[in-house]
């Protein structure tokens, strides 16, 4: 009776596994990751920025995050950049303005055969050469915010090429492409 209730259990654990445990983001050439779901690329380089570590899904859910990095004159440079859908839990955590004082805001176009068309917004951080740079990005049912926190004024043409450098037309602006099953 044992064995047979033991076969069941692991009969239904590789029926629900593959489901239950889906990896949404998956090696591709050249050092990069794919996140299924939305078609974005976390490349292994952008810019003057490298990956840090491999790209996660957040808890389960569709949204994705990878984290890089950049250092200059000794000081290191992290940029978040976070792939979410529309109705994403965090959605709206995404888009609420940082705790530093706004400086300046504005819009932001990204892609050469797509354009898409976003908003940069650059908050004061303690010193006044000090700058918090967010991007956030729209296409069809994906959004897309990066992240780069204080870092110096005048590094800003650095970090706007680090937004320009990121795979834009991998992002999926078709729902129909969007996978439903992770």
């Amino acid at each position: 009776m044992n064995r047979i209730l033991l076969l069941g259990i692991s009969l239904a654990g590789m029926i629900a596994g593959p489901q239950a445990v889906a990896d949404p983001i998956h090696a591709i050439a050249g050092g990069a990751y794919w996140h299924h779901d939305s078609g974005w690329q976390f490349p292994e380089k952008c810019g003057e920025f490298a990956r840090v570590g491999i790209p996660q899904d957040v808890a389960g859910s569709r949204d994705a995050v990878a984290y890089y990095a950049h250092v200059v004159d000794g000081f290191r440079i992290v940029a978040s950049v976070d792939v979410y859908p529309v109705d994403s839990a965090a959605a709206q955590a995404m888009m609420a303005d940082d705790a530093n004082k706004l400086s300046s805001e504005g819009p932001f176009l990204v892609g050469t055969a797509r354009k898409l068309s976003g908003t940069r917004r650059a908050f004061a951080v303690g010193a006044k050469t000090g700058l918090t740079m967010v991007y956030f990005f729209a296409a069809g049912d994906w959004k897309v915010r990066i992240r780069i926190v204080d870092a110096n004024a005048e590094l800003a043409p650095l970090l706007d090429a680090f937004v320009l450098d990121q795979r834009w037309e991998a992002l999926s602006s078709d729902s129909s492409m969007v996978s439903s099953t992770s």
